[in-house]
C-alpha cells in the first residue's frame, strides 16, 4: 500500500493557531514558528485550512481568489517559505481545496452578474424563481433556503452561507479551472489537498424540489449527496493533475456511505488517498443533522462501538481507506464531546487519543488536543460562526425552539469551540498573540497550555508525542488486521492489531467509572499505557476511568 496510508496528519486553522505579528490573528509567520514543535508530534503532513484571499463570512470557506494568500495571513513569499522550512523538517504542506462554491466576491461570480450573456454565468445555477418564491424547496446546509436572491425574480444557488455560491460541474471550463487551481499550488511545492465536502459537487438534473408534498424547506440529502456524476467529475479533474504530479489526497464526504466510501478511496484504484465520514462526529445528532438536539446526552458507547465495528470491518473486507479523526475545525473539542473534560480530563484525552492512533486508517489530530483543550462556553455577542448564527435563528423558526433552548443547543454545537486560540503558555493572551485575540480565549489556558505540560511526564502532551513515536514504530497499528474483542461490553473497547510479525492488543475504559471485564488470555507485556499504576494482567481486570492500555501478544 502507499506509504502516505501510514503518516500523521495534523490540521492547522490559520486563524487560531499562533499569531506572529501582533494583530491578534494567527499567520503563517506563526506557523513557522512553531514548525519545530509539530515535529515532536512526530507530523508528516500539516492539513492548512483555506488560506486563500476570502471575505471571511465563513472563515477561508468562501474564496475570492485561489491563487493568492490572505493579507491577514501573509504573503505567497510567507507561504514558499513555509514550505521550504516544513520540508526541511520532513513535514509537507496539504492545502485545502474548497471546489463545491465560490464566494460571491470571486471574478467569476462578479463576470456572471455584469451580463446575462456571459460566459460564466454557466459556471453557477441561476435559475428564475417559481411563483413568487425561490426556484426550489431545498433548505440550505448552513439553514433557510438554499437560494439567494440577485434580481427582482433570479435567483442562484447557494448551499450553504448567501455568499457561498455552488459550482456547476456540469461545465468543463469550471472542471479545468480547479485542476489549473491545484497545479498552481502543487507548482509550488504543496504536498496534496483535503477535499471539502467533495461528495456534493453534483446536483440532480433539473434541480427538482425534494418532497414536494411536504411544506417548508426540505433536505436535498440524495440530490446532492454522492451522485455519480461528482466522482466521474473529480476523477477527470485529478486524471488531468495525475499527469504532472504524485500528491496526497484526502476527501470531505458529507453523509458518506460505505458504498460511497468504497467508490472514493479504493485501495487498488483510488481516486483519493483517503475519506472522512461524519457518523461518529453525528452519533448525538438527530436525522436532520448538526443541529438537531433530540439526541444530545443520549448517545451510548455501545452505539459508538458499533459505528466504529461497522466502518472498521466494512473497510478492511471491501479494502478502502478512511482517516480518522476525533476532533477538527468543525467540531466540538472531541474530550467536551465524547469525554470528560472536568474531573478526568487528562485521562480521557490520553484514552480517546490512543483509539484514535490504534484503529486501522490514517490518523488526524486537530491542533490543541495534544494539550487536552476544551470546548469554551460563548454568549450570543462572542458567536463568531455564521453556522451557529444562522442556525440559532433556524431553531426558533423552524424547530420553534425557545430561545434560551436554541442558544443552549448552539452553544454545545458551534464550530466556534474548535476555534478558540491554541493555548500556548499562561502568559497574557495565552501565549498566542501579544495582543487580545480575534476570538474569545478558553480562560483555562492557565491551567491547560503547551509550556506547562513540556516538562511534565505525566502530561497529555508528552503521552501523544509517545504516542506518536509508538504509532510510527508499529506499522501493524496502519495495515495490520482489526479484530474486536469484548464486543458486547458497555464501555470497553477492545481489539487486536495483527500482522505477519507483530500482535497488538488494545483494550480501553471509554467512561468515567471502573469496570471489570474478564479475559481468557493473559499473556503478554504493555507497551504504552495511560495510567502507570495499572493493575497486573489476570484473568478478571479492572480498568480505571479512562484507563487505556497497549500490550503485545506473541504470535502462536
Amino acid at each position: 500500500m502507499k506509504k502516505e496510508l501510514a503518516s500523521i496528519v495534523y490540521q492547522i486553522w490559520p486563524r487560531s493557531f499562533k499569531d506572529s505579528n501582533g494583530d491578534g490573528i494567527g499567520d503563517l509567520g506563526g506557523i513557522i514558528e512553531k514548525l519545530d514543535y509539530l515535529q515532536t508530534l512526530n507530523v508528516d503532513y500539516i492539513w492548512l485550512s483555506p488560506v486563500y484571499v476570502s471575505g471571511n463570512v465563513d472563515y477561508g470557506y468562501d474564496i475570492d481568489d485561489y491563487y493568492n494568500i490572505q493579507p491577514e495571513y501573509g504573503t505567497l513569499e510567507q507561504f514558499d517559505n513555509l514550505l521550504s522550512e516544513a520540508k526541511k523538517r520532513g513535514i509537507g504542506i496539504i492545502m485545502d481545496m474548497v471546489a463545491n462554491h465560490t464566494s460571491s466576491s470571486h471574478e467569476w461570480f462578479k463576470q456572471a452578474l455584469e451580463s446575462p450573456d456571459s460566459p460564466y454565468r454557466d459556471y453557477y445555477f441561476f435559475r428564475k424563481g417559481k411563483n413568487g418564491k425561490e426556484p426550489n424547496n431545498w433548505i440550505s446546509l448552513f439553514g433557510g433556503s438554499g437560494w439567494t436572491k440577485v434580481s427582482e425574480n433570479e435567483y442562484v444557488l447557494t448551499m450553504f452561507a448567501p455568499q457561498q455560491v455552488d459550482l456547476n460541474w456540469e461545465n468543463p471550463n469550471v472542471r479545468d479551472g480547479i485542476a489549473d487551481i491545484m497545479k498552481f499550488w502543487l507548482r509550488r511545492g504543496v504536498a496534496g489537498f483535503r477535499y471539502d465536502v467533495i461528495n456534493i459537487i453534483s446536483k440532480k438534473a433539473g434541480l427538482p424540489d425534494k418532497n414536494p408534498h411536504k411544506k417548508g424547506y426540505q433536505f436535498a440529502d440524495d440530490y446532492i449527496n454522492s451522485l455519480p456524476r461528482a466522482f466521474d467529475f473529480m476523477e477527470e479533474v485529478m486524471g488531468k493533475v495525475r499527469e504532472e504530479f504524485e500528491l496526497f489526497t484526502v476527501g470531505e464526504g458529507m453523509l458518506l456511505t460505505q458504498e460511497a466510501a468504497m467508490r472514493y478511496s479504493r485501495c487498488d484504484d483510488p481516486l483519493f488517498d483517503m475519506m472522512f465520514q461524519f457518523d461518529l462526529a453525528l452519533i448525538d445528532c438527530g436525522p436532520l443533522g448538526k443541529y438537531d438536539f433530540r439526541k444530545f446526552y443520549h448517545w451510548t458507547i455501545k452505539e459508538f462501538k458499533t459505528i466504529v465495528r461497522k466502518w472498521q470491518m466494512d473497510m478492511q473486507n471491501r479494502n478502502y481507506w478512511m482517516a480518522n479523526y476525533l476532533s477538527n475545525h468543525d467540531q466540538p473539542r472531541h474530550i467536551s464531546h465524547y469525554g470528560n473534560d472536568k474531573k478526568y480530563r487528562v485521562e480521557s484525552a490520553k484514552a480517546w487519543a490512543m483509539f484514535n492512533f490504534t484503529l486501522r486508517g490514517t490518523p488526524f489530530l486537530y491542533q490543541g488536543e495534544e494539550i487536552g483543550m476544551t470546548d469554551c462556553k460563548l454568549e450570543m455577542d462572542e458567536w463568531k460562526d455564521i453556522e451557529a448564527i444562522t442556525d440559532y435563528k433556524v431553531l426558533q423558526t423552524m424547530m420553534k425552539l425557545p430561545a434560551f433552548i436554541a442558544r443552549k443547543v448552539i452553544q454545545k454545537k458551534t464550530r466556534d469551540n474548535a476555534r478558540t486560540p491554541v493555548q500556548w503558555s499562561d502568559a497574557a493572551f495565552a501565549g498566542f498573540s501579544t495582543v487580545k485575540p480575534w476570538i474569545k480565549l478558553n480562560p483555562n489556558y492557565l491551567d491547560i497550555n503547551v509550556e506547562n505540560q513540556e516538562n511534565d511526564s505525566q502530561s497529555v502532551l508528552n503521552f501523544y508525542r509517545n504516542l506518536t513515536g509508538f504509532y510510527k514504530a508499529h506499522p501493524v497499528l496502519t495495515f495490520g488486521r482489526w479484530t474486536e474483542i469484548l464486543s458486547d461490553h458497555p464501555q470497553i473497547i477492545a481489539y487486536v492489531r495483527e500482522d505477519d510479525s507483530e500482535k497488538l492488543q488494545i483494550i480501553i475504559n471509554l467512561s468515567s467509572k471502573p469496570v471489570t471485564f474478564s479475559l481468557d488470555e493473559i499473556e503478554g507485556k504493555d507497551v504504552l499505557t495511560t495510567h502507570t499504576d495499572g493493575a497486573p494482567w489476570n484473568h478478571k481486570m479492572v480498568f480505571a476511568p479512562y484507563e487505556g492500555r497497549i500490550r503485545e501478544l506473541s504470535k502462536h
